[in-house]
């Protein structure tokens, strides 16, 4: 992923905000930017609220079961920071 790319997710800058040069580099495809967001905000395992996610995602709790997957696959630690919104019961 593109450094600026991130920084601009990273500050929550909205498609419509975004700079003509980091726009080109996303080939000006809102789409993109939008996958880029998502992706973004699962690897960092962020907050669903007070995060661009919540205006490109609308169902939280898949977001938050993606998120999960996500960090089980890639071996993370389980997201300890979001256990008030996320609570499995393993059987």
């Amino acid at each position: 992923m593109n450094i600026d790319v991130e920084f601009h997710i990273r500050h929550n800058y909205p498609w419509n905000k975004l700079p003509a040069n980091v726009r080109q580099s996303l080939g000006n495809s809102q789409r993109e930017y939008e996958k880029q967001v998502v992706l973004y905000s699962i690897r960092n395992q962020l907050r669903y609220r007070n995060n661009l996610v919540k205006h490109v995602k609308k169902d939280e709790r898949r977001y938050y079961e993606e998120l999960l997957k996500y960090s089980r696959d890639h071996l993370m630690l389980y997201p300890y920071h979001l256990s008030d919104i996320v609570c499995y019961v393993c059987l």
